[in-house]
């Protein structure tokens, strides 16, 4: 009897981490859609600041409550330089198909305004400022949650990622570009990228990796308009 107590009670306390950490993640959410409906401060405020508190804060106390935290978000040194040259290589591959898709449909492969602008530079460093803090806290904090909640499986906790990922980014979408046939485009596109990512994460165990790709992937589309 005491065995099958035993057995009984891990699912339930797997079902309880579950609801503690989707409780935990929409009160986050909450957090930043109040903060976007209330404040309007410039970009760099926004991917700078106010994500490193909002995103930066829960990555921070997770790091803290685990023993080897860094090691657990792929933070540690010896993922370092691997995770650079693998971001890398995942970006000039989304610079490949973009310039592929562009030449399919017969335009140009760059938008000359973009990259000869002067504020190419300020550009840049905002998306990096971007990748780092969403890799953080969608790729390095959400997705381990979520896998500590599910018993370590890694196609329950990428869904779960995917749904947070899309939560945070669909209202902005919707109120920039309605609810017509382009905005569910766009969050097919985001889905697609969400999973990728968190594939990515999970086999170089590495946020540097991540956050270079998702660097590069949003200098695509601004680049190439694709």
């Amino acid at each position: 009897m005491k065995k099958h107590s035993t057995q009984s009670s891990k699912p339930s306390k797997k079902h309880s981490d579950l609801n503690r950490s989707t409780l935990q993640i929409l009160g986050i959410f909450v957090v930043w859609a109040l903060y976007r409906v209330l404040f309007h401060f410039p970009e760099w405020v926004d991917e700078g600041i106010a994500k490193a508190f909002v995103f930066g804060i829960p990555v921070w106390l997770y790091c803290r409550s685990h023993r080897r935290g860094e090691d657990r978000l792929g933070l540690s040194n010896k993922h370092f330089w691997p995770g650079m040259f693998l971001g890398l290589l995942i970006g000039g591959l989304y610079q490949f198909l973009a310039i592929t898709v562009l030449l399919a449909r017969g335009g140009v492969t760059a938008s000359n305004s973009v990259l000869n602008s002067p504020m190419f530079g300020y550009i840049f460093f905002l998306a990096l400022l971007t990748a780092w803090w969403e890799t953080m806290f969608f790729f390095g904090y959400v997705l381990n949650v979520f896998y500590d909640a599910v018993g370590k499986r890694e196609i329950p906790a990428v869904f779960a990622a995917l749904c947070i990922f899309l939560l945070f980014h669909a209202p902005l979408a919707f109120i920039q570009s309605g609810f017509g046939p382009m905005v569910w485009k766009q969050l097919a596109l985001l889905g697609v990228f969400a999973v990728g990512q968190a594939i990515l994460y999970f086999r170089s165990k590495s946020v540097y990796a991540v956050t270079i790709s998702h660097a590069m992937w949003g200098l695509m589309l601004l680049v190439y308009a694709v």
